[in-house]
């Protein structure tokens, strides 16, 4: 009962009024991100060698979440750097960067010392980072379909391969069933915005803020950087799937159980660290 008190005290004041937010955000991203996919379906099918090309809503969201292939320094390669993937998922950790804290040195903290239960405050600020990771990744789909319902592009859940192909740069391996790829546009992000959220609220209260989002950051930097099975990013960038890389690809059935027990590792040990945090002696 109690845990519930504060998971819906956090949920009121660290999310719904900050849902205008988080809407702003979300859709910022979504329309800018479409535009540039729009802009750049239509500069392609200008080529004679790529002929007319057909984008979907299952397209779009495919685009947001490309990432890049696995980076190789050579002397003739350029420097890449996948940005719209790092910033889709450095917005999440923006958002709710600052609230835990401010709750604990506010009316958070009469919360806890009333209740007399840290387990208890911890596992709602735990609650309310999952519930809002999922809101800001609905939101941001949310737009995309929004953007191709206005620019009547169709909303199905067919994925067009050919499209895919040329934005890849590379012939897709094997069939994309739409079944698999939902479930991978669905699972892989969310569940590693949830891990990104609790790693930053981990060390975000116990060294502060900052140190929170620089954890984040460095997963983020890593994953995109080094292709390794143990950095969760690599399974949530489409463009190292097995669809596109079939031996060497990452197979996002292995990235679920990671970052699943990523994220319960970062519910324990945060958990016993907060335990023992002097939040007191800090006033």
């Amino acid at each position: 009962m109690i845990f519930f008190k504060l998971w819906r005290h956090d949920l009121r004041y660290g999310l719904s009024k900050r849902l205008l937010l988080y809407l702003l955000v979300a859709f910022g991203q979504a329309f800018l991100f479409c535009k540039g996919f729009s802009n750049w379906i239509g500069n392609m099918s200008g080529l004679p060698e790529i002929g007319e090309l057909s984008d979907t809503f299952g397209n779009y969201l495919i685009y947001l979440f490309q990432g890049m292939d696995e980076y190789v320094a050579t002397p003739d390669k350029a420097f890449e750097f996948p940005a719209m993937w790092i910033l889709i998922f450095l917005c999440g950790n923006a958002l709710t960067l600052t609230y835990p804290l401010r709750d604990l040195e506010g009316v958070g903290q009469q919360l806890l010392i009333r209740s007399g239960r840290r387990r208890h405050w911890w596992l709602a600020k735990c609650g309310w980072e999952i519930v809002s990771s999922i809101v800001y990744l609905l939101l941001l789909w949310l737009g995309v379909l929004c953007y191709c319902a206005i620019f009547q592009i169709p909303i199905t859940l067919e994925i067009n391969e050919w499209l895919v192909s040329v934005m890849a740069s590379w012939e897709v391996a094997s069939p994309l069933n739409p079944g698999e790829v939902w479930l991978w546009l669905i699972a892989g992000p969310m569940l590693f915005m949830i891990l990104l959220n609790l790693v930053e609220l981990a060390v975000g209260l116990l060294l502060g803020t900052i140190w929170g989002f620089t954890a984040d950051c460095v997963i983020l930097l890593l994953s995109a950087y080094w292709m390794n099975p143990w950095l969760p990013g690599n399974y949530v960038m489409f463009l190292r799937s097995r669809w596109l890389i079939p031996e060497t690809g990452m197979a996002l059935s292995q990235g679920i159980w990671l970052m699943l027990a990523g994220s319960l590792c970062m519910i324990l040990i945060g958990g016993i660290f907060f335990s023992r945090k002097d939040i007191l002696r800090k006033e």
